[in-house]
């Protein structure tokens, strides 16, 4: 899927998680927790495909990556006490520098769009958690986010490596469509009138 196809997919999970929130394990109360769950659901739509150069975060991602990698490296061959001062004051640098260094070392479309990476993102975001407060509907909603993306491309012609790394088979959906094409444009459309359906149901609109 292209970057908007994500986007609206990732909009109506968020979407319909908030709808049926009474049926899941998040509690999401008011305006302002509904508009972040939304947009923390929608950058996890884009997550997998950060490690394509060429894709949305991807441009950012890279550039970040190498120049913190460099930064810690040098930080730690010139000034090791105070790399190691610093590292026990703040433990999420390192996993935020494992996460992109991973990012920058993986082919597109392997293990960031198979059920592992989901269940590395639930236990990276356990992790980060215990040294700042993130509430369980922003984990849940990134989380989310990625699952949809994966969902999204496992609709299309190419499909997702669901089990890699135990297989690189790639599994798609068998009414599938090629990234970029009228179809998918359809089913962007079909998605932005099912976000409309559930908003309006929702606030009792309709």
């Amino acid at each position: 899927m292209m970057a908007s196809g994500h986007q609206a997919m990732g909009l109506t999970w968020g979407v319909a998680a908030i709808t049926f929130s009474h049926l899941l394990p998040i509690e999401i109360i008011g305006i302002n927790e509904t508009i972040l769950f939304i947009i923390i659901v929608m950058i996890g739509a884009l997550l997998p495909d950060m490690d394509s150069k060429s894709s949305k975060l991807g441009r950012y991602a890279y550039p970040i990556a190498i120049s913190v990698t460099a930064l810690a490296g040098a930080l730690y061959i010139w000034q090791p006490e105070q790399f190691w001062t610093f590292i026990d004051e703040e433990m999420t640098f390192v996993l935020a520098t494992i996460v992109l260094v991973f990012f920058i070392l993986s082919s597109h479309r392997t293990w960031t769009h198979s059920l592992l990476f989901i269940a590395l993102m639930t236990v990276y975001l356990s992790l980060v958690s215990t040294w700042f407060v993130i509430p369980d509907y922003l984990q849940y909603g990134l989380v989310l986010g990625v699952a949809s993306h994966i969902f999204g491309d496992f609709l299309t012609k190419r499909g997702v490596p669901l089990l890699h790394p135990i297989t690189k088979r790639n599994f798609r959906f068998p009414l599938s469509f090629r990234t970029g094409s009228s179809a998918e444009r359809i089913v962007v459309v079909a998605l932005i009138v099912i976000n409309v359906w559930l908003i309006s149901s929702r606030n009792g609109w309709i």
